[in-house]
């Protein structure tokens, strides 16, 4: 319900010639969260959508960087790019790299986050995306079982048929704690082939050098990371209500070393580390929609594949309190992913004409379906100082979602709008394991070249469910600059399968179930002095049943469904545009996020009602101020950005507590629009004071403690260019 987008302050003066033209107003954000293009602020519920030409002018890129503007939600790292998870008001279970995650990712419409094996998450790169929204809140009605708590969208730039265009993107820099060198390159060209075809093209490569240090090896900055993302859409207008446009887009990932680091202390150093830990991931995604436009209304149609894989090696020998023995410990991951998704929908292009029951109306209906293959197979590799073991096996499973959904918006008299919407679902989980199997270096013949994974079909299982999630608002625009809204949804987060134990003495629950949330809202939008100057605050309250809570059972983790928990919350946003060049924007969130009853966990034993849900700090926020203005013949633009996120806990026992910190962001560039390709360079500036803190802590069975640190100071000089 609350849009803290930062908006552009934008002069109306050669627009209108109405009283007050001559003033400087807030430029709003188009969004595309219903699936049609609407305002940010006639959204009837919450909302953060920042457009990637802001976000390139403040040099982020990560989603890590984005989430820094949202109050409310969270960032979780991980211990590599690819198993962040993004929290929102609380809603998390703890289950890293075991179950699905709370919030979804949406590259347009295709879920990019696995509906049961949590699975690779690609960090996208911002660069010429149309908009990136943070919708809090569930948002099962229209997005499906993916997004339980919240939804990040990455909406791209579509081609564009006026001309030829394009953009370059160069930046280079330095990082605390590294002797490398940050370097970003991107390029983007837009080709209208003919009147009827046009092509875009973008592309990015993102090289973040390493800032820890391995103590064993002597080796310097092992974390280094680089991000390669390719995408081309092409649009054909068939006829003049007829289109079609193919998507194309890749996404891969290279990691040195994982990013965390041993012990509570922030020193950047790794001292237990044995193994060459790494990860590579890799993302495809082949799309096609259909659009047909009958003036009042569109029909379209999309079809997309997404093949998503990670190989993976884990250095586990500190968590099994094998460090020192001589003995080490890899468990190595190579997951698979193979989705395909088809969506029909129909859309009202303007409101339906005619007075009475049938007039008046806006909405949004579909039919969903999803198919989604995942494995996760398993070796875990033993070195012993006088022979080599290797075991392991895995899950395989295959999740089906049939879904037929509406959002439905009408007009009440000149005072009120209804938003009522629904999602009714059918998912069907089939799974189990590979045939575990264990070699030795001692057997004849030794150590097999290849393992080939083999389904054990005696250990397969099926978990349906089926259910329908209701969302509902209504807005009061209680005066000419004043709207009240209240709003109610539902969101739900599909079960999925452990399977079993290497160890059949080890008691694990094959599958688990499905939990829900139930979200209330009631906001105030506010906007003054000729839309200088919008303030929005709204209170929430999230019940959230039958969690799936991340378990263990020696070194084994799986999900199961315990417990309960309410989160209590107020956000509040304010942006202003003082003057013709001076803008501020303010937001900040306050949420009490605990369990509601008692129950029992296999990892931590008895939690008490009350206690605090992990990832969940009580204060977040936000705060900016931007300058624009003239420097003789350039155009100066300028933004100071502080962020805080306060203290938290990274499980439900806090074996690992998360300090506050707050970091200082700079971003001031200078552009020569009257020159040739409108040369602009940017000084950016992240972290500036240099904040070291944990973003995520990890304890495996009371051996070892080990965090990921937020990323030190960057900064960067770029150039950007356009023609």
């Amino acid at each position: 319900m609350l849009p803290l987008a930062f908006y552009l302050p934008v002069n109306v003066a050669a627009q209108s010639e109405e009283p007050g033209a001559n003033s400087v107003v807030l430029e709003e954000v188009i969004v595309t969260a219903r699936k049609r293009d609407e305002s940010v602020r006639d959204i009837p519920t919450s909302i953060d959508a920042f457009t990637g030409d802001r976000l390139d002018e403040l040099g982020y890129s990560s989603i890590e960087d984005v989430l820094k503007l949202s109050p409310g939600v969270t960032f979780e790292s991980g211990f590599t790019p690819s198993s962040f998870s993004v929290i929102v008001r609380g809603i998390t279970n703890d289950s890293r790299g075991v179950g699905p995650r709370t919030v979804g990712s949406f590259y347009g419409n295709v879920p990019m986050t696995n509906p049961s094996i949590m699975g690779v998450e690609p960090d996208l790169d911002t660069f010429d995306m149309r908009s990136v929204e943070i919708l809090k809140g569930p948002q099962g009605t229209l997005f499906g079982g993916s997004a339980l708590a919240g939804a990040i969208r990455y909406e791209p730039n579509a081609p564009d048929f006026t001309g030829f265009n394009g953009a370059i993107s160069l930046g280079t820099g330095s990082m605390a704690s590294s002797d490398d060198n940050i370097a970003n390159y991107a390029l983007m060209l837009n080709a209208p082939l003919s009147e009827n075809f046009a092509l875009r093209f973008a592309g990015s490569v993102r090289e973040l050098p390493g800032y820890i240090d391995d103590e064993v090896s002597g080796e310097k900055d092992i974390n280094d990371y680089k991000a390669t993302q390719a995408r081309l859409i092409a649009d054909w207008k068939l006829t003049d209500s007829l289109s079609l446009q193919g998507q194309y887009m890749k996404y891969e990932g290279e990691l040195g070393a994982f990013s965390y680091i041993d012990g509570t202390e922030p020193v950047r150093v790794r001292t237990r580390r044995l193994l060459d830990d790494h990860e590579y991931s890799d993302v495809e995604l082949y799309g096609a929609q259909l659009t047909w436009d009958a003036e009042d209304f569109s029909v379209v149609f999309e079809g997309n594949r997404l093949k998503k894989d990670r190989d993976q090696l884990n250095d586990v020998t500190q968590f099994l309190g094998l460090f020192g023995t001589g003995i080490t410990v890899g468990q190595s991951f190579f997951e698979a992913t193979d989705q395909d998704t088809f969506e029909t929908r129909i859309v009202s292009n303007e409101p339906t004409s005619g007075d009475g029951l049938f007039g008046g109306w806006q909405y949004t209906a579909g039919l969903f379906y999803s198919e989604s293959a995942q494995t996760r197979p398993v070796i875990i590799r033993l070195d012993f100082p006088t022979h080599i073991q290797k075991q392991g096996g895995g899950a395989t499973i295959e999740a089906e979602e049939k879904a037929v959904y509406f959002d439905l918006t009408r007009t009440l008299g000149s005072n009120f709008e209804l938003n009522l919407g629904g999602r009714y679902f059918d998912q069907t989980t089939t799974g189990g394991n590979f045939v575990d199997f264990l070699y030795t270096s001692l057997d004849p013949g030794g150590l097999p070249a290849n393992i080939d994974f083999v389904p054990n079909f005696n250990s397969f299982a099926t978990l349906t469910e089926s259910g329908f999630n209701p969302k509902a608002a209504l807005r009061w625009f209680a005066t000419e600059n004043a709207t009240v809204i209240a709003s109610y949804t539902q969101g739900f987060r599909f079960g999925g399968i452990n399977g079993f134990s290497l160890e059949p003495e080890i008691p694990v629950p094959f599958s688990f179930g499905s939990d829900e949330i139930d979200n209330y809202e009631l906001g105030l939008r506010t906007t003054w002095l000729e839309q200088r100057l919008t303030a929005d605050i709204t209170a929430f309250y999230v019940d959230w049943k039958n969690l799936q809570i991340l378990q263990r059972a020696s070194v084994y983790a799986y999900v199961d469904n315990v417990g309960a928990a309410e989160v209590k919350g107020v956000e509040a946003a304010l942006n202003a545009a003082l003057t013709e060049h001076l803008s501020v924007s303010f937001n900040a969130s306050y949420q009490n996020a605990e369990t509601s009853v008692f129950f029992e966990s296999g990892e931590f034993g008895p939690i008490a009602a009350g206690t605090q849900l992990p990832q969940s700090p009580e204060w977040t926020g936000a705060a900016q101020l931007r300058y624009q203005g003239e420097l003789g013949n350039l155009d100066l633009d300028s933004s100071l950005t502080y962020s805080y996120r306060g203290d938290s806990t990274n499980n439900l026992t806090n074996t690992v507590p998360l300090d506050g910190y707050g970091t200082l962001d700079l971003a001031l560039s200078l552009q020569a629009q009257s020159m040739s390709m409108q040369p602009r360079v940017s000084l950016i500036g992240k972290n500036l004071t240099d904040e070291s803190a944990a973003l995520f802590g990890f304890t495996l069975a009371g051996v070892t403690d080990v965090i990921s640190l937020n990323q030190p100071r960057q900064v960067m000089l770029k150039l950007d260019l356009s023609f």
